[in-house]
């Protein structure tokens, strides 16, 4: 079954945008707590700290380069988008990859996804329009590339934009404790089925349609981009028995991944 998802390209030829280097959307200078989040959280999403590693805030803060007050902030977050779990008395784990629960997550993303990225549409600043068109051609030199890194940190870049330009705190909060997850679980089995490239492709199709401004596209485009995630998950699921790859439910719901 291939997985070349043919993604739509949005013609930038009628954004007016100034050639300028793509700046991130967050204040230059990031708080500590910050700053160690989005070490620790990257390091959990490329597989750096592996799922099911028990680690402590000693350890976190030789990963993030941080001491402990911005790392303790850095894990509260991570808590929320389920990329870690604290025990009390046992202490703090990175949560599993589950393929199962990963379908579930896709159920929500699919809808909290297309309102994201049309409020960004709508809302977004010509300056903000221009980051999204430069994030379009950084997923595509990424797709060009085979860059994993590239990818996985323009992605990061798109959600956090795109969340800001949807101006809409109850959005921001369901999306921030999913994408974590979703970014972990492309990583982990992207290279199994060969899904760099579509990935990215489509991101940029996202990315360009949000800048162009069309809701319409930006609708299908979000469409196309879970529909590849949905299908990987599936496959996933299927290559480790828990479903056929065709099917809608999984074999067994019952399963000691997490």
């Amino acid at each position: 079954m291939s997985n070349r998802i043919a993604p739509k390209p949005v013609s930038l030829a009628d954004i007016q945008l100034e050639r300028q280097p793509l700046t991130s959307p967050r204040p230059s200078v990031a708080s500590s707590a910050e700053r160690a989040y989005r070490r620790i959280e990257e390091a959990i999403v490329t597989m750096e700290i592996q799922p099911g590693t028990d680690v402590n805030e000693a350890f976190l803060s030789d990963i993030a380069g941080f001491g402990r007050t911005p790392v303790r902030e850095a894990v509260r977050k991570l808590c929320f988008e389920h990329l870690l779990v604290v025990k009390p008395k046992r202490g703090i784990y990175v949560t599993e990859i589950n393929p199962v629960a990963q379908l579930r997550l896709l159920e929500v993303r699919r809808e909290i996804d297309r309102l994201v990225f049309q409020n960004a549409a709508r809302r977004a600043t010509q300056e903000q329009r221009r980051q999204f068109a430069m994030l379009g051609e950084n997923f595509r030199r990424s797709a060009l590339s085979a860059d994993k890194m590239l990818f996985i940190r323009c992605d990061k870049e798109f959600n956090e934009l795109c969340l800001n330009c949807a101006r809409n705190e109850f959005l921001t909060g369901s999306l921030r404790s999913i994408q974590g997850l979703s970014r972990r679980f492309w990583f982990c089995h992207y290279q199994t089925f060969d899904y760099l490239s579509v990935t990215a492709l489509l991101h940029a199709g996202v990315a360009e349609a949000i800048a162009f401004g069309s809701i319409a596209l930006v609708a299908e485009a979000a469409e196309r981009l879970v529909d590849s995630a949905e299908s990987l998950a599936k496959r996933v699921a299927a290559l480790d028995g828990i479903m056929s790859s065709d099917d809608e439910a999984p074999f067994h719901t019952n399963t000691t991944r997490q």
